[in-house]
């Protein structure tokens, strides 16, 4: 456990670097004797991947583009731009979180959608909070986990969803 915990906070001190650009390469950087590694890979999006030597790996992946996991039932406004993904797996356990701008829905509205959508297909609500301009739902059902929120920005409305789930 002490080990995952290790290579997860290192892969989120990575994140940074992830964003900033690692150029085309990919990069292995052992970390200690017993073999583990963390990986760094910079094609069209950025990736990290933290292996340890039993086998064990957590891999986050970062891009512009909506992730060909992102599971299709999830719904988004008419019109939006993708500003970030985020993908990380470990084990069995995808977590998915896409982030966009939209101005083709209010905060209100982007929230029912996802209500709408919650009550339309069976899932149950865990919380929902309205605090100062932040708003959240989250949801799940046997499958999936959903958590979105939306907050008011001068150049639109800024929304997370993310979608964790078993493979």
């Amino acid at each position: 456990m002490k080990n995952k915990v290790v290579l997860f906070i290192l892969g989120l001190s990575i994140v940074t670097l992830l964003l900033s650009g690692c150029g085309d390469d990919d990069i292995t950087i052992p970390v200690g004797d017993n073999g583990d590694s963390v990986s760094v890979g910079g094609d069209e999006g950025s990736e990290v991947k933290l292996e340890s030597e039993d086998g064990e790996s957590v891999s986050v992946s970062s891009s512009q583009e909506l992730p060909e996991e992102f599971p299709d039932e999830i719904p988004f406004p008419g019109e939006y731009k993708i500003i970030s993904s985020v993908q990380v797996n470990e084990g069995d356990t995808n977590g998915l979180t896409v982030s966009y701008l939209t101005e083709s829905m209010t905060v209100d509205e982007i929230m029912e959608m996802y209500k709408v959508f919650m009550n339309d297909n069976g899932y149950e609500l865990i919380s929902e909070m309205n605090m100062d301009g932040i708003n959240s739902l989250s949801f799940h059902n046997d499958k999936l986990s959903i958590n979105s929120s939306a907050v008011p920005e001068d150049s639109g409305i800024m929304v997370n969803v993310s979608a964790s789930f078993l493979k």
